[in-house]
C-alpha cells in the first residue's frame, strides 16, 4: 500500500493515459484498483458474463484463453446478491478476498510441507522467501496465482500424508485453475508410487481418484465446445496471445535479449533461466524426486509456450524451488541479503504495475 501511494509521485505510463486521466483502471475505489490490472479484465468478464467467444479465436483476444475456477468462484460467491450490488467493485472485493485467503492458507501449507520434508528452520525460511519473491504481489491481486499455489501445495501435502482422495480433488481443482495445472498429476502419481516402493502389485483402486483431474479439464473443454462448437477452442484462443506448445526453444528463449526497450522481458528471461537451472539441480540432488519433476516440467512448459513474458509471475507458484533454496541457504546473512534483494525487486515491479506499466 505504501509502494502504491508513493508511486503516484513517479511517471505513469503515457500509453495508457486514459487510465491516468481517469485515475483508475477498474474501480474508483483506490485500495481495490491498485490490485487489478491487465488480465484482471478477462477474469472479471468471466465472472460477470461467462465465456464469450471472439469472432476469430486464433486472431482476436477472448476470455476463452483463461481457465474457469477462479472467476467461477467469484461468480458463485456473488450470484446470490441483488443486481444493484453485483457491480464491478463488489466482484473485485470478493476476488481479492479469495486471493488473499488462498495465499495465507497456502503459506500454512508450505510451512507444514517444508517442516515435514526438512525442519522448522527451513519451513520458516520458505514462508519468508515466498513473501519476498519479485512476483509475490500477484498473490494479493485479482489473479489466479494464490488459488493455484494453495491447491498445488495442498495436493502435495495430501499426497505426502497418503490422503489420496484429497490429493486427487486438489489436483483436479488446480487443473481447472490454470492451463498447466494438469501437470501436477505427474509428481503426485510419482509420490503415490514412491509410497508403494514402485511395486505395481501394491497399486489399489484409490489410484482411480486421479482420473478426476483429466475429467475436470474434459468437462471444461466440452463446455467450451457447447459455446463455440470447437472442442479445441482454448488452444485457438491461446494462439491469439502468441502462446502455444510448439514454439522454437532457441528463438523464444533468446528473443528477450534482443528487445532492449523491454527491460521486464530481460528480467523474465533471467528468472526463468535461474528456475530452469534450479529445477535441474533439485531433480538431480534432492532425494524426493517428485518435487524436481514438478519444477522442471512446469519450467519447460513455460519455456515451450512460445513467449517468455510474465515469467516473474508464473514462476512464483513453483514452490519446490523456494523450499529447496530455504533448505540449502543456511547462512542467515546470505538468506537475509537474498530476501532484501528480492523484496526490492518486488517493490519496483509493483510500482510499475500500479502506474500502468506492463509487468505481467
Amino acid at each position: 500500500m505504501f509502494t502504491a501511494w508513493f508511486s503516484a509521485y513517479f511517471p505513469q505510463n503515457a500509453v495508457y493515459q486514459r487510465y491516468v486521466d481517469k485515475g483508475f483502471q477498474f474501480t474508483p475505489i483506490w485500495p481495490l484498483d491498485i490490485w487489478c490490472r491487465w488480465d484482471s479484465a478477462w477474469y472479471l468478464s468471466i465472472a460477470k458474463n461467462g465465456y464469450v467467444p471472439s469472432g476469430i479465436l486464433s486472431e482476436q483476444y477472448s476470455n476463452l484463453a483463461f481457465f474457469p475456477l477462479y472467476p467461477y468462484l467469484v461468480r458463485a460467491l456473488t450470484v446470490w446478491l441483488p443486481d444493484f450490488l453485483r457491480h464491478q467493485s463488489v466482484l473485485i472485493s470478493v476476488g481479492l478476498l479469495l486471493s488473499n485467503v488462498a495465499f495465507l492458507l497456502a503459506m500454512f501449507g508450505i510451512y507444514e510441507l517444508a517442516r515435514q520434508l526438512s525442519d522448522e528452520s527451513t519451513a520458516q525460511k520458505a514462508v519468508m522467501l515466498t513473501f519476498c519473491l519479485p512476483g509475490a504481489f500477484f498473490f494479493g491481486a485479482f489473479y489466479t496465482e494464490s488459488l493455484f499455489l494453495f491447491l498445488t501445495v495442498y495436493a502435495f501435502l495430501a499426497a505426502e500424508n497418503e490422503r489420496w482422495v484429497w490429493a486427487a480433488v486438489f489436483s483436479m481443482l488446480a487443473a481447472l485453475t490454470r492451463a498447466n495445472g494438469i501437470l501436477i498429476l505427474v509428481p503426485i502419481l510419482w509420490i503415490y508410487m514412491e509410497k508403494r516402493q514402485w511395486q505395481f502389485r501394491k497399486i489399489r483402486r484409490d489410484l482411480l481418484w486421479f482420473l478426476l483431474a483429466p475429467a475436470g479439464v474434459l468437462l471444461h473443454f466440452l463446455n467450451l465446445y457447447r459455446i463455440t462448437g470447437n472442442f479445441f477452442a482454448f488452444f485457438e484462443a491461446q494462439s491469439a496471445w502468441g502462446r502455444s506448445v510448439g514454439g522454437s526453444l532457441v528463438s523464444d528463449f533468446l528473443r528477450p535479449l534482443f528487445r532492449r526497450p523491454n527491460q521486464i522481458a530481460i528480467l523474465d528471461l533471467v528468472f526463468i533461466t535461474v528456475y530452469l537451472l534450479l529445477s535441474i539441480v533439485i531433480l538431480i540432488r534432492y532425494p524426493r524426486k517428485a518435487y524436481g519433476v514438478y519444477a522442471l516440467l512446469t519450467v519447460l512448459v513455460l519455456i515451450r509456450s512460445g513467449m517468455l513474458f510474465s515469467m516473474t509471475r508464473y514462476i512464483a507458484v513453483i514452490f519446490p524451488a523456494v523450499v529447496y533454496a530455504s533448505l540449502k541457504i543456511r547462512n542467515r546473512k546470505i538468506f537475509g541479503s537474498l530476501c532484501l534483494f528480492l523484496i526490492m525487486l518486488q517493490i519496483l515491479l509493483y510500482a510499475g504495475w500500479v502506474n500502468y506499466y506492463w509487468i505481467a
